[in-house]
């Protein structure tokens, strides 16, 4: 069960059916009271822990009786009170109903505009982790792409079981299982966008924690924004193309190359150019965009790699110096 979705787990979905065709699919999205109610309508109650202590009489007779355990304590739902995990007794405690406190105060920002919605949120394996995902109410348009119309997430998760703090994340991926859940984890600490709120029971210090990260967020979108808008007015010659690729896959001098390397030269080559020049890069070819969008698509997609493991490591867990330095020649090929 990879999606860790348990029978007393709740999500719900905006429209969209999960892969594994579990929870609520809404056709509109939900307020907070409704996504609450299906996700998250319960909360973590400490309750003592007991451990069983046998003992043997002078007849020899064999005895049990239960002492408090000093120092911790056992998580339970308030609903079912099925047993999420046995904690420290000085965990601190966030509850179900902060994390959408915190969410309203993303959600409102100033407390007068609404730009944030619910996209999906839930509970895995039983209640030890919780999440809520928010998208931007319009879609981020980079003007002059047709295909540059993104929708940022916004991602809050929680953990009752202790092995996990408060945190949040901007990422791409859209969450709806734990294995989801991990690959928004990946995606944002390779993008830099995570961030983890202080142990505090200070509510108000965590919403300004939530809104500097949502600001930090937003100045890093408008910056990739402004970037590809420039990139886009930035057009390219055939010319241009033909020494963008000699340069981003270059090829060693003939006298040193034997026919193998210049097979495979040639044959990555002939991959860049049939990604450049497929549907994904549709309207965009001609611009340093196209050709940094292709160059991405390519190392990360179709590079030969020696396993898919590896071909993930590079696309996910590994900043990518290969796309910055796509970007930089792209530029230059602009202006020959």
């Amino acid at each position: 069960m990879s999606h860790e979705l348990t029978s007393t787990d709740g999500m719900f979905s905006v429209r969209e059916m999960p892969w594994h065709r579990l929870g609520t699919v809404l056709t509109e999205y939900p307020t907070r009271e409704e996504a609450q109610k299906i996700a998250h309508d319960w909360e973590p109650v400490a309750q003592p822990l007991y451990r069983r202590v046998p003992s043997i009489d002078a007849e020899g007779n064999l005895s049990s009786e239960y002492e408090e355990v000093k120092g911790y304590v056992a998580q339970e739902r308030s609903d079912n009170g099925n047993l999420i995990a046995a904690t420290t007794d000085t965990l601190v405690t966030v509850t179900n109903g902060e994390l959408y406190d915190l969410a309203e105060a993303i959600e409102k920002g100033d407390g007068t505009v609404t730009d944030v919605q619910y996209e999906t949120g839930g509970s895995l394996n039983g209640g030890k982790q919780v999440w809520l995902m928010m998208r931007l109410a319009e879609p981020l348009l980079i003007n002059g792409d047709p295909n540059g119309a993104t929708i940022p997430f916004y991602l809050l998760q929680n953990n009752h079981d202790g092995m996990g703090s408060l945190r949040g994340a901007a990422t791409n991926v859209r969450v709806v299982c734990a294995n989801t859940v991990r690959a928004a984890d990946l995606d944002s600490k390779a993008r830099g966008t995570e961030f983890t709120f202080k142990h505090t029971l200070n509510i108000g210090d965590r919403v300004e924690e939530a809104r500097a990260a949502l600001a930090g967020w937003r100045e890093s979108v408008e910056t990739y924004r402004t970037l590809a808008e420039f990139m886009l007015t930035e057009k390219v010659s055939k010319k241009g193309e033909r020494e963008f690729l000699e340069r981003f896959i270059p090829a060693p001098l003939s006298t040193m190359t034997s026919d193998r390397v210049k097979h495979n030269i040639e044959e990555a080559r002939g991959e860049w150019m049939s990604v450049y020049n497929s549907v994904t890069n549709e309207g965009i070819t001609g611009t340093a965009w196209g050709l940094l969008q292709a160059s991405s698509e390519w190392s990360e997609h179709v590079r030969r790699a020696n396993s898919r493991e590896s071909r993930f490591r590079r696309a996910v867990l590994k900043p990518n110096s290969i796309i910055s330095d796509a970007k930089e020649l792209a530029l230059a090929a602009a202006t020959i």
